[in-house]
């Protein structure tokens, strides 16, 4: 019999979401695993482990940084997007991560923006969730996600990395060639816009 771990609460916390930001149920995507890391996720979803929250900020000009006298003037007229490069990355993602035990995603999507870049930002929308069964052809259980990417404003602070998750970070204007699969719905509405 196959085991299923934490569907029961991904599917309470994408109700709770729902309630919350009228979103739509996506059925749920199969991700294979590699079987040499599905004892660690499975170990870590044993332990409360459900998922990830993200935040797609926009700065709008006038929130931008006093500019030096060496920048031009029209360089804040336009609408931003605070944009990530991960450790060991090439495509351009946006800022999150793993929610802790007693968080909403809404909380651990916060924290975590503060914890890689050092900005502040408010939730304004959820702007889509992935219900994720995490299998593994060696197993016989699957591991139930939920990522959650957000709609978010820019509430102050200076972009300043963590070194030890991130490549960079930079105030958009323009979508990247490259971008996170995760985050390619989300810059695709908005570069399009």
């Amino acid at each position: 019999m196959v085991e299923h771990i934490n569907k029961g609460t991904v599917e309470s916390r994408f109700e709770r979401l729902d309630k919350r930001y009228g979103i739509d149920y996506q059925e749920a995507e199969t991700v294979t695993v590699d079987p040499g890391d599905f004892e660690e996720e499975r170990r870590k979803s044993r332990n409360g482990y459900i998922g990830s929250s993200y935040v797609w900020i926009v700065r709008q000009p006038e929130q931008a940084n006093p500019l030096t006298e060496s920048m031009s003037d029209d360089v804040h007229v336009q609408q931003r997007v605070l944009m990530i490069l991960g450790r060991g990355g090439t495509a351009w993602g946006i800022p999150g991560g793993g929610r802790k035990q007693d968080e909403t995603f809404e909380e651990a999507a916060l924290r975590e923006v503060r914890e890689e870049t050092s900005i502040e930002c408010t939730i304004e929308d959820c702007f889509g969730t992935r219900h994720e069964r995490r299998t593994s052809p060696d197993h016989d259980a699957v591991l139930h996600n939920l990522r959650v990417v957000f709609e978010g404003e820019y509430a102050g602070g200076s972009i300043s990395v963590q070194p030890g998750e991130l490549n960079g970070a930079a105030w958009r204007v323009r979508r990247p060639q490259l971008v996170h699969p995760l985050a390619r719905p989300v810059a695709a509405e908005w570069f399009e816009a």
